[in-house]
């Protein structure tokens, strides 16, 4: 089928537009080959008779069934306009940002937040297919990790666009994706480190543009790493040109890198004070474009977020520190002043404030740098030569070592988040991300420029051969003849930049001449290209520029900096000043041999495909040329070994509005990204492709019915194509796809929209006639209604006279009064027989409905007595349980303060050990210090000799060195007194003699003054160890005046202990008071008071051996012999106070066994108390029994009463029934008497028991004070025995103070069980005051039942009239029966 016959009246086709590029337009009128107009209208109604070649006819537009698809190469027609439609309709409309184009995910930025990148969109997407779901970035991440956990392949997802247009956000989401799906069950948290690498590159490498505020100026390839079960293990960065340039320079509202912002935002917290930073208004890199702030960032927030994410990596202050002081240091030296000194020199101020703080902050020499920041050093053969620049040139000097330095902190970086990102194990495969820029023109285009676009040449071909090689397998896959398709190949472009005298080869020996100029580099790309390469031009008007054609669009370069770019080289001077640095991260990067080196501006180790050509000589240093085409290269073999997936990135206007679509700068985008190219590939051959099933649900309507019964679908759709397409070129049969030429499913819409508009015309025609044959049926009825009505009255106008009106007049009245007789007659007797019935029915319902309230009246008061009864057994109930509860809690209680106790005790053993253990380490160290400051004595004492040898020996030679001289001189004089004698004609001879002379002499003076430095340099080397030795001598002293203020510092922590001593025994005072409570207790058992007598026996045995083993282990006549009145002053020093710490350690451990012994005692006396509080509960049980008991009584009392009444109601011979329900009262009343009883001898048999436990407690408690005072008569006693023999103060003043704590911790103790014995006696209390209610209570039962009212004593006698009333006291008498407290 021709083309031109699509050309049809109501198709719609694609036609230039200036403003919108594509403007679509309706054909009116039938297009015939060979019309050099086609009659169209436009939207807006238009009509216009629009030229055309008939050899290029304007494109169709698509179906509208086929618009807004997912994916573009499904459109039946492939053309830029269809392209620029669909994604319009798509982004503007249905607000989506994703849409497949084959291969390639076109992303188009929003200007908005989306919430479609949450965890649960993430879970959607993980494990479906790409076409299962709509477009988006998750679905080609999910291709790309399925696709290498299927085929165990490396895969690579290439994210480009325009500045802008969210390339960095896409690569970040992706990354996302994978620490999300690939979350690893280690701890290491490799995703979390992995994602927050993206912070920090943003930080240092991001920058706001014209138009984008976070503007990637660097491209990044990031490989995340994944182990055999696919989970991430580490991940490696490259980085590719970074923009140095912006250090130094930036348009008008443009910013420097974001670090720089961020520091200045935080310059005046304390970590960065010593930075000496301001606002970024201060400094010329920062305020350069004019525009410091972005509009809704935080930089402050941003710079907080950026040292955690560094924290997150393990790159901790120090590191931090380091990196924000060499940014800081490129701020102050963009702030040096450089001032001209006439026209051909420059100087720096030594007083310049900026350029100190940049010598401090790098720990340079601030006169170096000031001087060689103006002059230069020129190495020649013969000599060097110095020579001095101006201002311009010292300007440019001073902004290449700021790049220079900021390339080295930027390369630092990266290769330190590399290395937090290493990983141990081998790597089973990988997925990279490459973050790159697009295709880049402006209207000044330079070197970075120029590198951009060439790797964009790069990255299309390898695009261009990707998408062919997916073709040929689709067409290999499906079985369909594969033809050569013609596509655009920029192998041409490419070897002018990069092939041998290509445009970077020539610009590379330009770099090499030291008189190289970017003129002179352009004038021999003029001489090599112009008229001999198509795809390079001279412009007419200018001769500073080339033009390039590229597989985008043509690029017109300004040769302008170039070569000073491409060189990247900083004085030598300058760099060797750098690596005198102290500061060691500065030195480093300008050493000769750094640890890493990257061929690829970031010191990655990177493992080659092919070795790269190191330059022997150190002046043939790589240019950024060269290292940008051998990284690309090595990019390139990446991505070849590996899957590509591609995103490409639009930007969709340059206002920054969300969801605003300006065509022509998408279409140029378009054109750029190769999005359009894929779609022109896939167009040449099959770009429609339509499963079976597809097809034939599609157009099943074009079938026959002969056709529909062939069981085969496939064969259906086979015979109907060939049927419907009689060109077989224009389609193919696949297994599992039939494959269509552009335009044949456009005709196949076609023919399918006309099959439909002729079926609608049918279905039109039939329910026209059948709606017009309706409206006739029923305008013919009421014709044939209307004339039968109108022929019945003049019939009868006709038939009608005056005596048959008379006549049938009177018949009318006489039937008249006949029916109205009748139908009075019946009328009276339904009358009659109504009212009857309803007197009847009546009485029965009033009857009903008496009775029926009655009842409901005597249920309600039974159920309101019931229910309240009921509400006061479950209080009691509750209150009974709750007072159970609070008894265990309180016992709890006790228990765990009795534990507490325990835990305090030994705690505080632990603590005095700990304090014997430092006592012992600290006189160890000083024993050992005194050592240390004999053998420096004795080493002093050694040099000094060794000095006085030396000092003897070069006395003794320069006595001999003199001697000489006297004996030279000697010879000398009666050398004179013969050359006198001489004659004339020997003085010549004379002379030269003397000359020899004086030159030996000059000699011997130089050889004795060498001898005196060196014996100087000797000496004053000698002085310096010596000093070096007192200055060790000194610390060694202060150390030890250390060690005896901490001794004095113990002391007076003992004097404070002494104080708490004293207001604790002033608080102890009050014990006596508290102590007669706890003599209740303890005169429960006579056992307690045995064990006492025990234990004390057994505390005198232990103290009387300690003190034995004391005055054994201690020998006082030596200790006396030893203490002069000097050794009182050093006594801490010579360890005496050892011996009588250990006694008190002895004797405290003897204390605490005795205090946990009556801990013991006491233990065993609170069991007592609560085996008795448990008997006490189990009583209260008991009553609780009896009183349900009663309960129940009373419940059958009433149960009784209640059957009597309705007994009562039917026979009247009850009455001796309730005489003996009267008995049966009187006998439990008689039961609940003796019971009441039974209580109060129970309850007042507890009362004495109570009191008598106390008595004996107040006797115990009475006895333990007169033990305790015995006891700590016996310690005193023991100690001042200890006291006579110890003779220093300071010994008795400690062992004083350690029986004050062990008195008030004993206090303490006996307070605390004093404390629990109160609230065991409130429990008892408490109790005691629940039985007395008990038995109110009792009492008050009691007084209730015997009493009866004196109006029912003839109840059993009544009249019919009383039953109303005689029920109704019954139910109210049940209320004396209730129990109390209602």
């Amino acid at each position: 089928m021709a083309l031109a016959e699509l050309y049809t009246q109501y198709n719609r086709v694609w036609i230039p537009d200036n403003e919108e590029v594509w403007q679509s337009a309706e054909i009116t009128k039938n297009y015939k080959a060979g019309d050099h107009f086609l009659h169209v209208q436009l939207e807006d109604g238009t009509e216009l008779n629009y030229p055309v070649d008939p050899a290029a006819l304007p494109p169709l537009r698509n179906p509208d069934i086929l618009v807004g698809e997912n994916d573009l190469t499904a459109l039946s027609y492939l053309h830029e306009p269809a392209v620029l439609h669909n994604l319009k309709v798509r982004f503007v409309e249905s607000k989506l940002i994703y849409t497949y184009s084959g291969i390639i995910l076109v992303a188009i930025n929003p200007y908005k937040q989306l919430p479609i990148y949450g965890d649960a969109i993430i879970h959607a997407y993980s494990g479906q297919n790409m076409g299962d779901m709509d477009p988006h970035i998750f679905a080609v991440a999910e291709e790309a990790y399925k696709q290498m956990a299927r085929n165990n392949k490396n895969q690579s997802i290439v994210v480009s666009g325009e500045s802008g247009a969210g390339k960095t956000v896409s690569a970040r989401y992706t990354m996302r994706y994978f620490a999300t799906v690939s979350k690893s069950s280690s701890n290491a948290h490799v995703e979390d480190k992995v994602l927050a690498s993206n912070p920090i590159t943003e930080a240092v490498g991001n920058a706001k543009t014209t138009r984008n505020d976070n503007s990637s100026r660097f491209g990044k390839y990031t490989e995340i790493s994944f182990d055999q079960s696919y989970q991430i293990i580490g991940a490696n960065m490259r980085t590719y040109l970074l923009e140095k340039s912006r250090v130094v320079f930036q348009s008008e509202n443009e910013r420097n890198y974001h670090i720089f912002y961020q520091l200045c935002a935080s310059a005046m917290q304390p970590e960065f004070k010593h930075l000496k930073l301001g606002s970024a208004e201060e400094f010329n890199y920062t305020r350069m474009g004019g525009s410091t702030v972005i509009e809704g960032v935080d930089d402050r927030a941003n710079m907080v977020e950026t040292k955690k994410t560094f924290a997150l990596l393990g790159l901790k202050g120090n590191f931090q520190m380091d990196v924000f002081k060499i940014l800081a240091a490129i701020l102050h030296l963009g702030n040096v002043e450089i001032t001209a000194v006439g026209d051909e020199r420059s100087s720096i101020s030594l007083e310049d404030k900026h350029l100190n703080i940049f010598c401090e902050l790098l720990d340079l020499n601030c006169e170096k740098m000031a001087q060689w920041l103006c002059h230069r050093k020129i190495i020649t053969t013969s000599d060097t030569v110095i020579k001095p620049m101006t201002r311009a040139q010292a300007v440019n000097a001073r902004d290449a070592l700021a790049k220079k330095i900021y390339s080295h902190v930027f390369d630092f970086i990266v290769e330190s988040i590399n290395c937090a990102l290493q990983f141990h194990g081998k790597q089973h495969t990988f997925i990279g991300v490459l973050d790159i820029y697009g295709f880049e023109t402006f209207d000044v285009n330079s070197f970075e420029q120029f590198c951009i676009n060439y790797a964009n040449e790069k990255l299309q071909q390898q695009f261009n051969l990707h998408v062919f090689k997916l073709e040929q397998e689709e067409y290999m896959k499906e079985d369909i003849p594969w033809t050569l398709i013609d596509f655009y190949d920029n192998q041409p472009v490419i070897d002018l930049i990069e092939a041998k005298m290509g445009i970077l080869e020539l610009l590379d020996e330009e770099c090499l001449l030291p008189h190289g100029t970017d003129e002179n580099w352009l004038q021999k790309l003029y001489n090599n290209f112009v008229n001999k390469n198509v795809l390079f031009e001279k412009p007419r008007m200018s001769n500073t520029s080339f033009i390039i054609q590229h597989f985008a669009d043509k690029v017109e370069y300004k040769c302008e900096g170039f070569l000073e770019k491409n060189r990247d080289t900083v004085h030598e001077v300058l760099t060797e000043i750098l690596k005198e640095s102290k500061f060691r991260l500065c030195a480093n990067f300008f050493q000769d041999n750094p640890v890493s080196i990257s061929p690829f501006s970031s010191t990655i180790n990177i493992k080659s495909a092919r070795p790269v050509l190191k330059s022997p000589n150190k002046q043939l240093r790589m240019t950024v040329g060269s290292k940008f085409r051998n990284s690309l290269s090595l990019l390139m073999v990446t991505l070849s070994a590996t899957t590509p997936h591609y995103v490409r990135c639009i930007k969709p206007n340059d206002e920054k509005l969300p969801f605003e679509f300006d065509s022509k700068r998408v279409a140029q985008q378009l054109r750029a990204c190769g999005v359009l190219e894929t779609i022109r590939i896939s167009a040449q051959s099959y770009p429609s492709r339509w499963t079976y099933i597809e097809f034939f649900s599609r157009y099943s309507i074009l079938m026959s019915q002969q056709e529909l019964s062939i069981n085969d679908k496939k064969q259906i759709c086979k015979i109907v194509l060939q049927r419907l397409i009689q060109d077989r070129n224009q389609y193919q049969f696949g297994r599992t796809k039939i494959f269509f030429r552009a335009g044949q499913v456009a005709y196949l819409e076609k023919l399918r929209s006309d099959k439909l508009r002729h079926a609608c015309i049918m279905i039109q025609k039939s329910v026209r006639g059948w709606l017009q044959r309706k409206k006739f049926l029923h305008i013919k009825q009421a014709a044939i209604i209307i004339q039968q009505y109108f022929r019945g009255q003049r019939t009868v106008r006709q038939a009608i006279t005056a005596r048959t009106l008379k006549q049938t007049w009177a018949a009318i009245i006489i039937q008249k009064y006949c029916r109205g007789y009748l139908v009075r007659r019946v009328c009276q007797l339904i009358h009659v027989a109504a009212v009857t019935i309803q007197a009847y029915t009546r009485g029965f319902l009033a009857r009903k409905k008496y009775q029926k309230v009655l009842k409901e009246h005597k249920a309600v008061i039974l159920q309101k007595y019931a229910r309240a009864w009921l509400a006061r057994r479950r209080f009691q109930n509750i209150r009974r349980f709750v007072l159970n509860i609070q008894l265990s809690y309180r016992v709890q209680r006790l228990q765990k303060k009795i534990e507490e106790q325990s835990r305090e005790n030994h705690g505080l053993l632990e603590r005095l050990t700990n304090l014997a253990s430092t006592h012992m380490n600290d006189m160890d160290t000083i024993q050992k210090l005194e050592l240390d400051l004999g053998k420096l004595t004795a080493q002093k004492r050694t040099y000094e000799e060794k000095g006085k040898k030396f000092k003897e020996d070069s006395e003794q030679k320069i006595l001999k060195l003199e001697n000489q001289n006297k004996e030279l001189q000697e010879q000398k004089e009666t050398l004179e007194i013969k050359l006198q004698e001489k004659t004339d004609e020997m003085k010549e001879k004379m002379d030269d003699l003397m000359k020899q002379l004086f030159s030996e002499v000059q000699k011997e003076e130089n050889q004795r003054m060498i001898l005196e430095k060196n014996f100087q340099n000797q000496k004053q080397d000698y002085e310096k160890e010596i000093e070096l030795l007192k200055g060790e001598i000194k610390i060694l002293k202060e150390e030890k005046t250390q060690l005896q203020h901490q001794i004095q510092q113990e002391i007076v922590i003992q004097d404070g202990l002494k104080m708490e001593v004293g207001q604790l025994t002033k608080q102890a005072r009050k014990i006596p008071e508290l102590q007669k409570e706890i003599e209740l207790l303890q005169t429960q058992k006579l056992d307690v008071e045995k064990q006492a007598q025990s234990q004390k026996r057994e505390l005198r045995e232990k103290m009387s051996e300690v003190t034995k083993q004391l005055l054994e282990s201690y020998d006082f006549e030596h200790i006396r012999s030893r203490l002069s009145m000097e050794d009182l002053e050093h006594l801490n020093e010579d360890g005496e106070l050892w011996f009588a710490y250990e006694g008190l350690k002895k004797a405290t451990r003897v204390l605490e066994s005795h205090f946990q012994s009556q801990k013991e005692i006491y233990e065993k006396e609170i069991e007592g108390l609560s085996f008795k509080v448990e008997h006490l509960s189990q009583d209260i049980n008991h009553l609780q029994k009896l009183f349900r008991e009663e309960n129940d009584i009373n419940d059958g009392i009433r149960l009784e009463v209640s059957r009597l009444t309705s007994e009562n109601l039917v026979i009247p011979d009850l009455k001796q029934q309730v005489s003996e329900l009267e008995n049966k009262k009187s006998d439990l009343e008689n039961r609940l008497h003796e019971q009441t009883v039974k209580l109060k001898d129970m309850s007042n048999r507890l009362h004495y028991e109570l009191e008598g436990d106390r008595t004996q407690r107040r006797t115990n408690e009475e006895q333990n004070e007169i033990d305790t005072k015995e006891r700590l008569k016996v310690t005193t006693q023991e100690i001042e025995g200890l006291r006579n023999g110890l003779l220093q103060d300071e010994i008795q003043d400690e062992v004083k103070s350690k029986i004050k704590q062990e008195t008030t911790r004993l206090t303490v103790e006996n307070m605390d069980l004093e404390e629990k014995l109160d609230m065991k006696d409130r429990i008892i209390k408490k109790l005691e005051d629940q039985i007395k209610t008990l038995t109110k209570t009792i009492e008050k039962t009691e007084a209730h039942v015997p009493t009866l009212s004196k109006e029912y004593i003839g109840m059993m006698e009544y009249k019919k009239e009383d039953e109303e009333r005689i029920i109704q006291n019954l139910i109210l008498a049940i209320n004396l029966k209730s129990t109390p407290g209602t």
